[in-house]
């Protein structure tokens, strides 16, 4: 390092002395620094700054434009944002990438109002798979449409001879034609796990629509994915998240799909952080998976990656399901469906079995995130935290909570449980089906994000994706402003529940890095802290406006590296 250069450095403000690592020399020259940005830190002691610097893959130094550029050498790479926003790297706090591969490697069809275009993508989809791979993914939504279920009849038109099944937004229901319902043996009589239903045409047929656990009559005959091709599809779905600024991810599914994750890091071709939960309710099972935590964490450690690039891996947490959705009336409510009346919906288990599951996730420490969308739901998982959860590192947690009692949001401050929220299942219900299932006295209590926050509940922002947006730019648009995305109803939807900009931001950054064990070295633009951050392709006013629907990521940075870049 040059004297000059010495000096300059040591010539910043004390402020700035004062921000640096203390892991690195004050005067060291940072690999990377980032200039002009409309940079929101999320750090409360500094949310806003114009620049920052980073050297071995950490924030070393937040300020001004005219002190990140003392710290800069020769070989300082510089970016100039051009007044651009930048942001923490998302992190999305509820997703499901190992179940949406097949949403980027099949065929999409999230926010396609017409049953005539889902045709057409399905038939070009076809067009280009091998023969006798299955047709997957999904996304439809009838509601946008016809207003009515799709068929059997309407598969075969395009796609008589190849398994076609296709999850629908809210990923609780499969549209399959009728060779899929051929090699599933699916008929009238099928029996299906309490919760499924097989839905019956006017012939008392398969209509070629499978709730819940009736999908697995079809599912569980799809052929065996080799390692290397599920994986592969995997790598494509996390590159797929980086290309919308998601540096992080809480992601939830089956047990062994956390070691495909950790074969990938093993590669060291992880291009995101998974804190990984596993559907498991069994309490033998759940204690035998502390066998899989050992195994993924010396695969972590053997890899080098956490030195380069900090935390990347862990098999955090169990997942629990205690009800459906409120579209086909399967979230347990309290009082009846206000459109079907004599019915509530059931939970999927009992309180008891819930508290087992949460009792031996937590004493093997585990935190559990319980699926719970009725306020019926809410209140049976709040109950059985209540007799259940023991002292852990990380916070229990329910899932999705789209109506609530007024009288439970404080339990959940009382609880410690952590309220995790996806905008867009509000948003995507507006002038669609929410006032017809709930009525107009119960919509004061469903997506109830700044009541939570009003509580002192920690809330989480994330997707659900498959079932809306990964994107976390329209994520933070639904919990802003509280609108259909479709144009639908009037307005803003009980916009005393909406949050602001600063809040939608620090529940899909922070918040997402809070539920794991590294919140205090992810999450927020800090010094210190790994360099994760995002650069948008425009500037983000403030206060925020509707500007923002029209913003795409123009890179996304992991550890201060970049792994995307807008073509």
């Amino acid at each position: 390092m040059t004297l000059a250069a010495v000096t300059r450095a040591l010539s910043a403000t004390s402020v700035l002395a004062i921000m640096v690592c203390v892991a690195q020399p004050v005067w060291a020259a940072p690999d990377l620094i980032v200039l002009n940005g409309d940079v929101r830190t999320v750090d409360q002691s500094k949310p806003k700054a114009q620049a920052f610097a980073v050297e071995n893959g950490r924030f070393t130094a937040i300020g001004s434009n005219d002190e990140i550029k003392a710290l800069a050498e020769a070989e300082t790479k510089v970016i100039d944002a051009g007044g651009k926003t930048v942001t923490p790297g998302f992190i999305d706090g509820h997703t499901h990438l190992t179940s949406g591969m097949d949403m980027v490697t099949g065929v999409d069809l999230s926010y396609i109002p017409d049953k005539k275009t889902w045709l057409e993508k399905i038939k070009e989809a076809d067009a280009r798979l091998p023969k006798g791979v299955w047709l997957m993914g999904g996304g439809w939504d009838y509601t946008l449409g016809e207003g009515k279920l799709p068929t059997k009849e309407d598969l075969d038109a395009v796609v008589p001879d190849r398994v076609v099944v296709l999850r629908d937004i809210d990923f609780h229901s499969v549209w399959v034609n009728s060779k899929a319902l051929e090699v599933g043996g699916v008929t009238a009589k099928s029996e299906v796990e309490e919760g499924g239903q097989v839905l019956l045409n006017d012939k008392g047929e398969p209509s070629g629509i499978l709730l819940e656990k009736a999908g697995d009559l079809v599912e569980k005959h799809r052929p065996v994915a080799t390692d290397t091709e599920r994986r592969e599809a995997l790598l494509q779905t996390m590159k797929f998240a980086n290309s919308l600024g998601i540096t992080g991810v809480n992601d939830m599914s089956d047990l062994a799909a956390v070691h495909d994750y950790a074969a990938i890091l093993a590669e060291k071709k992880m291009p995101l952080r998974v804190w990984y939960g596993f559907f498991e309710g069994d309490p033998k099972k759940i204690a035998a998976a502390v066998k899989d935590r050992d195994e993924v964490d010396k695969v972590a450690a053997d890899s080098g990656e956490q030195v380069k690039k900090g935390p990347m891996l862990k098999l955090g947490y169990t997942k629990s399901v205690i009800d459906g959705v409120l579209s086909t009336r399967t979230a347990y409510m309290h009082e009846d469906y206000s459109d079907q009346h004599g019915w509530k919906g059931k939970p999927f288990e009992t309180k008891e079995q819930l508290a087992a599951a949460i009792k031996a996730s937590n004493e093997n420490g585990f935190p559990t995130a319980v699926h719970a969308i009725g306020d019926g739901g809410v209140s049976l998982v709040l109950d059985a935290f209540a007799e259940a959860s023991v002292p852990r590192a990380q916070p229990n947690r329910i899932e999705h909570i789209e109506v609530v009692e007024t009288k439970d949001i404080q339990r959940f401050k009382e609880l410690g449980v952590v309220a995790s929220m996806q905008p867009n299942h509000a948003t995507g219900t507006i002038g669609k089906y929410i006032t017809e299932r709930i009525g107009t006295e119960r919509e004061p209590r469903a997506y109830v994000w700044h009541s939570m926050l009003d509580a002192g509940v920690p809330l989480v922002f994330g997707s659900d994706w498959p079932t809306s947006p990964l994107s976390p730019l329209t994520q933070i648009n639904d919990a802003v402003f509280r609108e259909s995305p479709f144009g639908l109803g009037d307005g803003p939807w009980h916009p005393e529940q909406a949050v602001s900009f600063d809040q939608a931001l620090h529940g899909l950054t922070q918040a997402g890095a809070d539920m794991t064990p590294w919140g205090g070295e992810i999450g927020s633009i800090s010094v210190g802290k790994w360099a994760d951050f995002v650069l948008i392709n425009g500037t983000l006013p403030d206060p925020l406006d509707r500007s923002i629907r029209e913003r795409k990521v123009e890179a996304t940075y992991l550890a201060g590296n970049e792994v995307y870049r807008q073509p």
